[in-house]
């Protein structure tokens, strides 16, 4: 029902939860969304690490081109992007993410925290606790970028009640993770759960990506679309 004839903005920290359902189903989106950022980023090495089927911590660190001190801040805003500028860009999409709404929404639903540096600077870190933006401060020098999520859902129980158990929760962990390392077979990616590694690639070619990813006495066809007489 309408409780009155006011029409006011909501405040942001409810707005970005609300936008959190778009973004953040469960662990598993959170870690497709982190991967996306990797990728994007010009990763080669991503090293995944969660605790409980990521409703307790979920990291991602990456070799890619990093984050510098100033920017640390805009990563956290929503629709912050530096993949696209004006409606153009729309019809030359090359990135896996673009409207700067995921660490965000995360941001909302979870205690976060960036330690990043690109390749001429030193590095830095930035914290969300209970929504409240810090200032960035120093960090150690990683080349990259390194993102920890902690207590996932932890202010929104209505929806942290409907997650599956930790381990079915850390299961779709591994087939996101997998679906990656398949597509992108000169990744170098791991994935580390409750301190046992799961899954520890280096880049290879997809042949043998396919078989480090499942059994290896699979058989493969090559297939190659027929040339088309003109």
């Amino acid at each position: 029902c309408i409780r009155d004839s006011i029409i006011s903005l909501l405040p942001e920290h409810v707005a970005n939860q609300i936008a959190a359902g778009e973004v953040v189903q469960r662990p598993s989106s959170v870690v497709k969304e982190l991967l996306e950022n990797s990728l994007d980023a010009g990763a080669k090495q991503i090293d995944i690490v969660i605790e409980q089927g990521g409703n307790q911590l979920i990291q991602v660190r990456d070799n890619g081109m990093g984050i510098k001190k100033d920017q640390l801040p805009n990563a956290l805003k929503r629709f912050h992007t530096s993949k696209l500028s004006n409606l153009n860009d729309l019809f030359a999409i090359d990135t896996l993410g673009f409207r700067g709404e995921a660490l965000a929404s995360i941001a909302s639903v979870a205690q976060v925290s960036i330690v990043s540096n690109d390749k001429e600077s030193e590095g830095s870190e930035i914290n969300v606790v209970d929504g409240s933006l810090s200032d960035a401060i120093p960090a150690p020098k990683i080349d990259g970028t390194q993102i920890t999520i902690k207590d996932l859902f932890y202010n929104t129980p209505a929806r942290k009640k409907f997650l599956k158990t930790p381990r079915t929760e850390a299961r779709k962990i591994i087939e996101t993770v997998k679906r990656f390392g398949l597509s992108c077979p000169d990744l170098g990616i791991s994935l580390i759960t409750d301190g046992k590694k799961i899954i520890d690639l280096m880049p290879e070619t997809l042949e043998d990506r396919i078989g480090s990813l499942f059994d290896n006495t699979l058989s493969l066809i090559h297939i190659s679309e027929p040339t088309r007489p003109y």
